[in-house]
């Protein structure tokens, strides 16, 4: 099964956490697709990364295709639903994929600095592109001051809970 990561799942260290048998196999774009910062529904205590695909048209997210475990098409996260899309592969093949978007994506807002800092640091860990790195930080810049944008990681292993991540 293929796996589209994209934002904090560019960054090694993160992407481990959630999928640790991943295997990278291309970097990739998801055509009409952006990302975005948004905060999960009617919440406005954070953001999120998410992938957006309205009013997208003629933009590109950028990502990495990985090869994962068919048995995480039953993840489930607070806030956030498995969709299925193709992608371009810059090895020139197209990927039938699943990836994670907000289920409500509501108000663009930016996520808290523990949760934005892993976006810049796997965008620039996986060499992607500059101009396409300063999109993303544009994107961050224009969305709404997250209310608690300082407040600590939360502490030990991730889990499925928004408050865990």
């Amino acid at each position: 099964m293929y796996y589209f990561g994209y934002c904090t799942y560019l960054l090694e260290s993160e992407l481990r956490k959630y999928l640790p048998e991943a295997v990278a196999v291309t970097k990739a774009k998801a055509v009409n697709r952006q990302i975005q910062f948004r905060a999960a529904g009617e919440r406005t205590d954070r953001g999120w990364c998410h992938l957006a695909d309205t009013g997208t048209y003629g933009k590109a997210a950028q990502g990495i295709v990985f090869e994962v475990d068919d048995a995480h098409l039953k993840d489930e996260f607070d806030d956030f639903d498995i969709v299925f899309l193709t992608v371009r592969g810059d090895d020139g093949e197209h990927y039938d994929c699943f990836t994670y978007v907000l289920s409500e994506p509501g108000i663009r807002m930016r996520p808290p600095r523990f949760y934005w800092e892993r976006v810049p640091q796997g965008l620039a860990e996986q060499s992607f592109p500059a101009d396409y790195q300063a999109e993303v930080q544009r994107t961050f810049d224009e969305a709404a001051d997250c209310p608690d944008f300082d407040r600590p990681a939360p502490a030990g292993k991730p889990g499925r809970s928004a408050d865990s991540r």
